[in-house]
């Protein structure tokens, strides 16, 4: 009986995982590393990383500030061709860069504060520290990206699955182990947010062993790239460019106000940590509920007209955000929940717009690349929102109606307008981006199937945006 039910409980991984080739074990091992990533990511990074800045009474610029550093350091990724090319069998190089990483950025900015103790001093210190971190992992990541890209699927129906059940999987470890720890920091002290780093470290450790599990996949011996050919290198692929472009936008859009929000919903809207997390949680539940909904617009519409048709869904609830005071906190749960049924959509979308147009040749480089630029529009869009949220900081004022305004709530805004933007852009022009046996596919269903229920609603919604 036990057999049969964890049999039914394991059906949907089965003929994308399993130990019987090096490509599905490829694919275990990544869905397992993603689960261990998912917990200890909920330790270091998030909620509990500002609360762990916060516990040390760094005020909100000081945070954003903070938060910038990384995408900085992480332009030193142009030099990851250059130097993973020297290496034949890079894998063992890729976890030891690893496990330095997050010895800094975990115990290193954990350690810190207690032998630093003037606030100031205490900024400059963790940005020196995540400087050198982040410059440092940024060499090596791209090649690890390149080492488990190797085992996506080629087939489009289980790519999509192996995209979902990863994501899937990976968000509800993460979401419960948010919430209970959410419980636990609000029943406790602080101290319990520094004594989950530890914890984290640890996980990193587990992780980096069970990625060693993985096989390296053979490269064929190419010639090496010169610096410059990293920026001109991508250019040439006209498709895989524009999906570099519409990422670099939403990278932007996605960090104008990234960790400060949190601090906002924590410091200035008196939100509990349980209330939050009980947030983050309920997208678990969306999506286990909708993700085979949204894998229907998936195969009906695209990948990138269906990323089109979330985020111009999503942008109205921007506006929303705008108005939520001390007043209106009624706002955050039901367009929170919202926005999390959206959320299935955008990242399940989201999830394969670097891969599907991805070049075989120079792979490295070109995701050197699209580190590159992610790094410096999410630093654009950091210190866009660190500068909007600098105008009163943690000062209330009383903007129109609104009798206690934070300056933070602008960059809200200002998403929305970006959204909007996107939005438009992936709906009317997504065959410009999408690979050419999808949009075959799309045009067939167009022409043999009956449009369903969505796609007639969508099309009554926006029926010049759907004309061909």
């Amino acid at each position: 009986m036990l057999r049969e039910r964890a049999a039914r409980l394991f059906l949907p991984y089965s003929g994308i995982y399993g130990r019987d080739t090096d490509m599905k074990k490829g694919r275990l091992i990544s869905l397992i590393s993603g689960m261990i990533v998912a917990v200890f990511n909920v330790f270091i990074t998030g909620i509990f990383y500002t609360g762990f800045l916060t516990y040390y009474e760094i005020p909100i610029t000081g945070v954003g500030i903070v938060s910038f550093i990384p995408y900085i350091a992480s332009c030193f990724s142009i030099f990851s061709s250059s130097v993973l090319e020297r290496f034949e069998h890079p894998k063992r190089v890729l976890l030891i860069a690893k496990l330095i990483f997050y010895t800094l950025y975990v115990l290193g900015v954990t350690v810190m504060p207690l032998i630093v103790h003037e606030t100031q001093a205490r900024i400059v210190c963790l940005c020196l520290i995540i400087f050198v971190a982040y410059a440092f992992w940024a060499v090596f990541s791209p090649g690890l990206t390149a080492w488990f890209y190797a085992f996506y699927p080629d087939d489009n129906t289980q790519r999509t699955r192996y995209i979902t059940l990863n994501h899937i999987t990976a968000n509800l470890i993460a979401n419960i182990t948010l919430f209970l720890c959410g419980i636990l920091v609000d029943k406790g002290s602080g101290e319990i947010i520094l004594r989950f780093r530890y914890i984290g470290y640890a996980l990193v450790v587990v992780d980096i062993l069970c990625q060693a599990l993985a096989k390296e996949q053979p490269t064929p011996k190419q010639p090496r790239l010169k610096l410059r050919q990293v920026f001109t290198e991508p250019v040439k692929h006209r498709k895989y460019f524009l999906c570099l472009l519409l990422i670099f936008a939403w990278n932007f859009n996605a960090y104008l106000n990234s960790g400060i929000w949190a601090v906002h919903l924590l410091n200035h809207m008196h939100f509990s940590y349980t209330l939050i997390n009980a947030m983050s949680f309920s997208y678990t539940f969306l999506l286990l509920l909708f993700s085979p909904f949204w894998n229907r617009v998936l195969s009906r519409f695209s990948w990138i007209k269906t990323f089109g048709i979330g985020v111009l869904l999503w942008f109205p609830t921007e506006l929303v955000f705008f108005c939520m005071t001390p007043g209106h906190t009624w706002m955050y749960v039901p367009f929170g929940l919202i926005q999390n049924f959206l959320s299935v959509c955008l990242n399940l979308s989201y999830a394969n717009v670097l891969y599907m147009n991805l070049p075989e040749d120079h792979r490295t480089a070109h995701l050197a690349f699209h580190a590159v630029g992610c790094n410096a529009f999410a630093f654009l869009g950091l210190m866009c929102g660190t500068w909007i949220t600098s105008f009163t900081g943690d000062t209330p004022i009383r903007f129109l109606w609104m009798q206690e305004f934070y300056s933070i709530q602008f960059t809200t805004v200002c998403r929305a307008v970006i959204m909007f933007t996107i939005g438009f852009i992936c709906i009317r022009k997504w065959r410009s981006f999408s690979r050419d046996e999808d949009i075959e596919r799309v045009d067939y269903l167009a022409a043999h199937h009956l449009p369903g229920p969505l796609a007639r609603r969508l099309r009554r919604l926006f029926p010049k945006l759907f004309k061909k």
